[in-house]
């Protein structure tokens, strides 16, 4: 815990560091703590993914943060002394009882995070993927090993930036610095509520509700727990924004977007909101409109090169354009068409069997009503879908909230026809949420109450954990315990309780884990490590197994047709 302490200290004066910097290159004067934070992470993110072409993620990219903080230090000394003072003396207007509601909320994230996790994508690609790119960067063709890989995301690329593999590799505290991120916005933004008693301060405020849900994966390098906290404030800026004029305001919003986007792909539609409020707004940002859109531009050249030498895919998941970048590092087509068909089978709960003979509409009712947490997904979803429209007659910001309405349907649409997750939507489904909850929580010994009840449920959570996935039952943890050593030094990155041994498939020795454990599965194993349960089921059911390009692992891999 107190490792992750310091960790967390060192993240905050580096995001806000960098974060100011970006700031000034941008021309934006004014801008809150938070904002400069989440700028600091986004201008790291690019930073790292241009670096991941050509070089490890590792103590080098850390040589190169320091060194540019001390240039930004040396420069503008006064500036940044200023910010943090001013940062100090907001923190110190706040009452004492919002204090007492953070540090609380700081101990137990800081104690989750210092806990191993029993998330399975955490177990199946999270530690893997941050390990290949701290010690080689973007390696070409890396799909062909474990097509998980293939979904390597900006967050991860950020989380290998502060991993600090070289001392120890249980350093997996990002998501829990964003999740207090958030719980700090949200404190902020009740402090002005009470003394603006504007509706959306409220809203936000109300944040700490939804960490019930969030909490679980504060210790894991999930992306979905910072799509929701960034599109919130997203949300947030965009009904500030249609009210208030602001000459950054497309900047900000079009920032926002691109990280929550370069983060989750599965996020696109979001981009409509800086594109619409530049519509309703052309008039007062056509200066603007070039700076965003360089920025969306340098945001898709790295998506599109960080896609193509993993999976040669340019814009993976998406096979559109492959032909014209395919190589003999791409994935093979047919692989490509049996993973994301089995993905749909897998998301929509129904067989190889029924897939194709049920209809899409009865397809869908079983992915609904498959159980008690996807039931209760769907009818959340469903009633705000149904409310909302009734409760804009209570509010003055009509023309924001139809456009977040109306960018929330397309998102349901676009995961239902690409990848029908509920998580990839919860960002909609908590802010809408709270905008109706809001209303019946405006007094403050009421919010006051109402936190602290949150506090304690999303305790009970940390203390009696819950697996979250359909495939638990295939995978065997490691009893979740707390231990002395772990009020200094975290638990290891991986929870899994298995053993790896050493394999041989053509020119590729790899390490594997128990052969009882799930298919997909690599946990914390050495590079190259893959489940040979996948290797023997890739080559019998498509004739295909993963080699070496070269002699070094850096060279990549190819998929070798055997059958």
């Amino acid at each position: 815990m107190l490792i992750i302490f310091f960790i967390w200290f060192y993240l905050g004066v580096t995001f806000f560091n960098v974060g100011f910097a970006f700031r000034k290159l941008l021309g934006i004067k004014d801008l809150d703590t938070t904002l400069t934070l989440i700028f600091g992470m986004f201008a790291i993110t690019l930073l790292a993914s241009f670096w991941a072409v050509f070089d490890r993620i590792n103590f080098e990219f850390q040589l190169l943060l320091l060194f540019l903080q001390l240039v930004v230090i040396g420069k503008y000394p006064m500036n940044l002394r200023q910010l943090y003072a001013s940062l100090f003396h907001q923190v110190k207007e706040i009452h004492t009882i919002l204090k007492v509601f953070f540090l609380l909320f700081f101990v137990m994230v800081l104690f989750q995070s210092s806990s191993s996790s029993i998330y399975i994508d955490n177990e199946t690609y999270y530690i893997q993927t941050i390990k290949w790119l701290n010690e080689f960067g973007f390696v070409p063709g890396l799909a062909n090993l474990h097509i998980f890989f293939g979904q390597t995301s900006g967050w991860h690329i950020l989380q290998s930036a502060f991993s600090f593999s070289y001392f120890k590799d249980n350093c997996n505290d990002l998501n829990g610095f964003c999740l207090l991120l958030g719980i700090a916005f949200s404190v902020n933004s009740l402090h002005e509520y009470f003394k603006t008693e504007n509706f959306w301060d409220l809203n936000l405020g109300l944040l700490p509700l939804a960490a019930v849900f969030l909490i679980s994966i504060s210790n894991v390098p999930s992306p979905d727990l910072a799509v929701i906290i960034f599109s919130m404030l997203l949300f947030y800026y965009f009904i500030k924004f249609c009210n208030e004029a602001n000459s950054h305001a497309l900047t900000i919003l079009s920032l926002l977007a691109l990280f929550v986007i370069f983060i989750k792909i599965s996020a696109l539609p979001i981009a409509l909101i800086p594109i619409l409020y530049f519509a309703f707004n052309s008039s007062k940002n056509q200066p603007k409109i070039v700076s965003s859109l360089l920025f969306g531009v340098v945001v898709f050249f790295l998506f599109v090169v960080k896609n193509t030498i993993l999976t040669g895919y340019p814009l993976y998941p998406s096979s559109l354009l492959a032909d014209y970048f395919s190589s003999d590092k791409s994935i093979p087509k047919v692989i490509y068409d049996f993973w994301w068909n089995k993905a749909k089978n897998y998301d929509f709960i129904v067989s190889q069997k029924e897939y194709f003979q049920l209809s899409s509409f009865e397809i869908f009712i079983k992915w609904v009503i498959h159980s008690w947490l996807t039931r209760f997904f769907a009818f959340t979803i469903f009633s705000i879908l149904l409310v909302v429209p009734f409760f804009l007659k209570k509010i003055a910001d009509k023309k924001s909230i139809l456009i977040l309405y109306g960018v929330m349907v397309l998102q349901l649409l676009y995961l239902i026809a690409t990848t029908p997750q509920y998580r990839f939507i919860l960002s909609f489904v908590v802010f809408f949420g709270l905008m109706v909850i809001a209303p019946i929580l405006t007094k403050k010994n009421l919010i006051y109450f109402t936190l602290y009840v949150s506090f304690i449920a999303s305790s009970y959570f940390i203390l009696f954990p819950k697996p979250i996935s359909q495939n638990h039952n295939q995978i065997n943890f490691k009893p979740t315990t707390f231990t002395k050593t772990q009020s200094i030094i975290p638990q290891s990155n991986s929870n899994l309780n298995t053993q790896y041994s050493l394999n041989s498939k053509g020119n590729l020795d790899y390490f594997s884990p128990d052969e009882n454990t799930y298919i997909w599965v690599t946990g914390n194993g050495k590079l190259p490590c893959v489940n040979s349960q996948q290797i023997d089921y890739i080559e019998n059911k498509l004739g295909y197994i993963p080699q070496l390009k070269g002699k070094t692992l850096a060279e990549g891999f190819y998929s070798k047709k055997v059958k």
